[in-house]
């Protein structure tokens, strides 16, 4: 646990904001003021009950794709022998890693290019992004990694110096909720249970997996950020440092095969079929109409709305994205050489062998998917914006 004066804490005053319709993804500026940090670590504290919160969220098509893609005219020979970096923002072992190193021998056989796999967990995915934003341009880097967190980084870190619009989305690997795993003694229905403490790679990432879900249960929750990937999170909650963690529901269910960590919580709006006896986030009989239950009408029905945001935010989009800057000509190969290698069965197979499933998106849909993410996290602005002035000192 951290010393005493490693903590920096914050409590959430009531959030009173209003989304119109007219909210632009241009309107989302400003940052996420840190919490004081000590050997890069750092903690904020959720306690909210929101009042006043209208929005409306755009819905997430999901569709797959094409089996009988081919490459366009003219790519094999614009690609043949082009050098194509896969960049994951986890050490080497982990989820990511293990779709990039499946997908590589496919993009090499259908593209001609030649790809390598690097590792860049710095910086809770910051120097993986940086990475794949200013590759050179003999170098096509691609960047895997949640759509969700992409998004929360770009729109809260503005010292990154890059926006949504620097980069295109190639494709989406998987796509599943995200689920909060932690001790397995751990109560989520007991509205007293806590305060919580969440392991987490970087409060921005986590401002939908964990700090919404928070928001509209009322748990008071602590997010100590620092941790590198699942691995150091899945620890930290084994030691006793922290509660839980938020993870993509298939990694979720692997960290409880031992039984010593526990599937808490699923950030969906109905019960998930493989997971019957775990509370759901949002709708009709979910953990917060159960945690609501008695209070006035307007107040469970803003709780709802913040839970349904939740969702929308947190849903778990294993994309793969890269830069803009990208010549035109050469974004059309890419698009192509990756919708045809999703969709392999060799791709598919190695995948599941090491236990990751496959649900392939093509670029367009993809596309489609990160746009949606933008348009609730614009929507969502008001809010952000109220917590990030709470933050700062």
């Amino acid at each position: 646990m951290l010393a005493p004066d490693d903590e920096a804490h914050y409590r959430f005053q009531p959030a009173v904001c209003c989304f119109e319709n007219e909210t632009t993804m241009q309107q989302v500026r400003g940052g996420i003021a840190k919490p004081g940090r000590k050997g890069g670590s750092g903690i904020m504290v959720l306690k909210v009950f929101a009042a006043g919160l209208v929005f409306a969220l755009a819905p997430l098509f999901v569709s797959e794709v094409r089996a009988d893609a081919t490459l366009p005219s003219g790519c094999a020979d614009r690609m043949k022998g082009q050098r194509l970096t896969l960049v994951v923002p986890n050490a080497a072992g982990g989820g990511f890693d293990i779709y990039a190193r499946s997908l590589a021998p496919e993009l090499e056989r259908i593209g001609g290019v030649t790809v390598r796999v690097s590792n860049m967990p710095g910086g809770g995915g910051k120097a993986a992004l940086l990475r794949v934003a200013n590759a050179p341009s003999d170098d096509y880097a691609v960047l895997i990694d949640n759509a969700g967190d992409i998004v929360a980084e770009l729109l809260e870190d503005p010292s990154l110096g890059k926006t949504p619009q620097d980069f295109r989305a190639l494709g989406i690997v998987q796509v599943e909720p995200e689920a909060w795993v932690g001790r397995p003694d751990l109560n989520l229905m007991d509205p007293d249970a806590g305060p919580l403490v969440a392991a987490v790679s970087s409060v921005e990432a986590n401002l939908g997996t964990v700090g919404l879900p928070a928001m509209a249960t009322g748990h008071t929750v602590r997010l100590v950020a620092g941790y590198a990937g699942s691995g150091d999170q899945f620890a930290a909650v084994l030691r006793g440092e922290t509660d839980f963690t938020s993870k993509a529901k298939g990694t979720a269910l692997r960290a409880m095969k031992s039984g010593d960590l526990k599937v808490l919580l699923v950030l969906s709006d109905g019960p998930d079929p493989m997971l019957p006896d775990v509370p759901w986030l949002a709708g009709e009989g979910g953990l917060v109409a159960h945690l609501t239950a008695g209070l006035p009408e307007a107040e469970r029905a803003e709780r709802q709305k913040i839970a349904q945001l939740a969702v929308s935010l947190s849903s778990g989009a294993r994309i793969l994205m890269n830069s803009a800057a990208v010549p035109d000509d050469v974004q059309v190969c890419l698009n192509a050489i990756f919708d045809a290698a999703l969709v392999s069965p060799d791709f598919r197979d190695a995948a599941q062998a090491q236990g990751r499933d496959v649900t392939p998106i093509g670029a367009q849909e993809a596309e489609r998917i990160f746009e949606n993410k933008l348009e609730a996290y614009s929507r969502a602005a008001p809010l952000l914006d109220e917590v990030a002035t709470q933050l700062r000192p």
